[in-house]
């Protein structure tokens, strides 16, 4: 359907690095420092938005998936087919071209952003190539996966192979954090990167961090990335970006963590706490009656302070091994930062707030933030 902006729509977000918005064009490439206005409501209302990008590479995207897609002349390299999307980019790329899609590149093996393949090869006269990474093929594999298996499999983390003359290579993330295959594919002669669920142009950090895990990871994985050689970049979601993006990424990431360290700094001291104190203060018959209900030691973890006690065995909520005194300190910890997060959050929404994916994901992002920053017991 055609696109036009209503009175009752919110205006256009904050962006992250003051990018100039600019209207969709399948003919017309972006210029540095542009992106793709209204991004939100088009991603709802239109089949896809199609944004051409270098000479030979344009970027699709469908409700809040996006893809890349490579032309060349006799036939067309798609870099990703989201869940749900074949239809739409097969469109899109007919709006471009009327060579038949001869290759498929996956980002890596989760179906939201690979999962369209399935519909789009049957769709097809002729079988595409399917390039991946080892990793991503290794991991189909063994998950018995029933979508179209690799064809072309490339060395991790660096090997490359070609479409048409032209070099596709792979970066593999010297940390994978979302996934075990979490990579980056580059086109160097367009001067292009593409890498699914790393980073979200244009927009604050995707709600949980896309899934980083764990999220010390996620800083060093972005570095890599942004250090790759390339003029524009595609993250899977949000817009088409550029180096700014990851700078940006990095320079809020700083910001949170110096907030967290203000607000809920690190305690001087973390005490040497164990799952088995108890034991220390029992005497050989208490320790037989124990051992008489228990038959391993995970059951010590689970129930022993328990039964030492006299009290009902029930299993601890959450996370057995933080049982007794480990998880008391950790609630502890867990509470501060819990009341320190909208302090935090307020104090990031002067610059902050008016940004895509403010207010519904950065509270839990910055609690995972902090989380993964403070010297509880299971993460010191």
């Amino acid at each position: 359907m055609a696109f036009a902006v209503r009175a009752g729509w919110k205006e256009e977000p904050e962006s992250i690095t003051g990018a100039e918005y600019v209207e969709p064009s399948a003919t017309a490439p972006l210029e540095p420092g542009q992106r793709v206005a209204h991004l939100f409501p088009r991603s709802v209302m239109e089949e896809y938005v199609l944004q051409r990008v270098t000479d030979r590479v344009w970027w699709a995207g469908r409700h809040f998936y996006n893809a890349l897609f490579y032309v060349g002349e006799r036939g067309v390299l798609l870099l990703d087919v989201p869940l749900g999307s074949d239809t739409a980019i097969l469109k899109a790329v007919g709006e471009v071209t009327s060579l038949p899609v001869t290759a498929i590149c996956y980002s890596h093996f989760h179906a939201d952003h690979v999962g369209g393949a399935r519909k789009l090869v049957a769709a097809l006269e002729r079988a595409p190539r399917v390039i991946a990474s080892e990793h991503t093929d290794a991991w189909m594999r063994a998950f018995g996966s029933d979508l179209p298996l690799p064809t072309d499999v490339v060395r991790w983390p660096d090997g490359a192979t070609e479409f048409e003359g032209t070099e596709v290579r792979l970066a593999g993330l010297p940390r994978p954090g979302h996934s075990i295959d979490h990579c980056a594919w580059l086109l160097p002669a367009e001067r292009i990167g593409h890498s699914a669920d790393l980073i979200n142009i244009d927009q604050l950090p995707f709600g949980g961090f896309a899934g980083q895990d764990p999220l010390v990871l996620f800083r060093p994985n972005l570095q890599f990335a942004r250090d790759l050689d390339f003029d524009w970049f595609s993250g899977g979601h949000g817009n088409i970006g550029e180096k700014s993006d990851f700078d940006f990424y990095l320079s809020y990431l700083d910001e949170v963590a110096r907030l967290v360290q203000e607000e809920v700094p690190r305690p001087d001291f973390t005490p040497d706490l164990s799952q088995t104190d108890y034991l220390d203060d029992m005497d050989d018959a208490a320790k037989n009656r124990l051992l008489s209900e228990v038959d391993n030691h995970f059951g010590f973890y689970l129930h022993g302070r328990q039964i030492a006690a006299g009290e009902e065995v029930r299993p601890p909520a959450g996370n057995p091994f933080m049982a007794g005194p480990v998880g008391e300190w950790a609630a502890q910890r867990a509470k501060a930062v819990d009341e320190a997060v909208p302090r935090i959050i307020e104090r990031l929404r002067p610059t902050y707030g008016r940004m895509y994916n403010f207010d519904h994901a950065q509270p839990g992002n910055v609690r995972l933030m902090a989380m993964a920053i403070q010297p509880t017991l299971p993460n010191r």
